[in-house]
């Protein structure tokens, strides 16, 4: 049935395999490991592939699954088995989530998503089949609509639920994968992939993978490739204009059948902008006064009446935040004495930032 025990070991002489092998390829029961030497895989083979009982390891010794096989497929789509569908971490990650402001439809999409996996999680602990699930996703949407911190959480979320074995998230773009000379691009593009494995990769403006050269291409063909590999421990999620992300994905059959789930950013309508704008001065002990409120008010309303491409949502009030409490500094330190009230942000510190 199973045959002989053997030694395999990679050119340099590490061990890659130990157990039993049979017609050239594992069967029974083995152990695999990385080429660092570390331990990657302890349990029952089959034909060469993952079949029974058997624990994956990260190359960090963390366990990446445990539980049944089948033909190098988890038996519970991908879902890990220390998780609480109740846990405090995962409720304020949620909160966090559900209290951002605005992005309405999109949490209405994640919530949805959410439940989903939190659904598979129940029907795994009753014994029940469910299905090979793929988180892989498009943010389309303008700068600063919120894209880079929702996938942040996502990352963690997932992590909670047992979908992500590190809930970590690594950010890149096209100059983070794509190299100056052939072939080097796929071995950048590797590293990138397998940092964020057990988390999320996010690509910003993935858009721009496609161009005239071979790079981009050669980018995508090994992104896609690793997907696969790592389908059951990483999500990926490419971000950018609605457009433009439209016909990235459209421009190869294998990004189109990768990434299924599109949720769009919308813009920031007047009052969220200025809901964000107070928030970020609260978090940072800073306060409007009611005149500098309604010059900013004024100020927000032209903004996004005369919109145009550059128009940068929450990033602009962030940036005008950051404007204006260097004005008010500069305004307190040349007081010829320093007031108690060093928090209010006043009229003109408004004004010197919006003109």
């Amino acid at each position: 049935m199973f045959g002989r025990f053997t030694e395999k070991y990679y050119p340099d002489g590490i061990l890659q395999f130990e157990g039993n092998y049979k017609n050239g390829q594992a069967n029974g029961y083995g152990k695999s490991y990385y080429q660092s030497g570390n331990l990657q895989y302890e349990g029952m083979w089959a034909n060469g592939k993952y079949h029974g009982k058997g624990t994956l390891y990260d190359e960090a010794g963390g366990i990446i699954y445990s539980g049944e096989w089948r033909d190098g497929h988890k038996l519970n789509g991908g879902l890990r088995e220390n998780f609480d569908v109740d846990s405090d971490k995962l409720k304020k990650y949620l909160d966090e989530l559900n209290s951002l402001i605005g992005l309405v439809n999109v949490k209405k999409e994640l919530n949805s998503l959410i439940n989903f996996v939190k659904l598979q999680r129940l029907r795994s602990q009753r014994g029940l089949n469910i299905p090979t699930i793929s988180l892989h996703m498009v943010f389309t949407g303008n700068p600063g609509t919120g894209k880079t911190t929702v996938a942040r959480l996502m990352s963690k979320i997932l992590f909670e639920l047992g979908y992500l074995s590190k809930g970590h998230l690594i950010e890149t773009n096209r100059a983070g994968m794509v190299a100056g000379y052939v072939g080097q691009t796929a071995l950048k593009t590797e590293e990138v992939v397998r940092q964020a494995v057990g988390g999320v990769l996010f690509i910003d403006e993935a858009y721009s993978l496609v161009s005239d050269d071979d790079f981009g291409q050669e980018a995508i063909d090994t992104l896609l490739k690793l997907m696969e590999d790592y389908r059951d421990n990483l999500v990926v999620i490419v971000a950018g204009y609605p457009q433009l992300m439209e016909k990235f994905i459209a421009s190869n059959p294998g990004l189109a059948s990768r990434f299924n789930k599109y949720i769009e950013f919308h813009d920031y309508n007047r009052e969220e902008l200025f809901r964000i704008f107070e928030y970020t001065c609260a978090k940072n002990s800073y306060r409007l006064d009611a005149d500098a409120a309604q010059i900013l008010s004024d100020f927000i309303d032209k903004l996004t009446a005369h919109k145009d491409e550059k128009f940068g949502n929450a990033r602009a009030m962030r940036n005008i935040f950051e404007q204006c409490i260097a004005f008010h500094a500069n305004r307190i330190m040349n007081m010829k004495q320093i007031p108690d009230d060093l928090s209010t942000l006043a009229k003109s510190d408004i004004i010197r930032c919006i003109n």
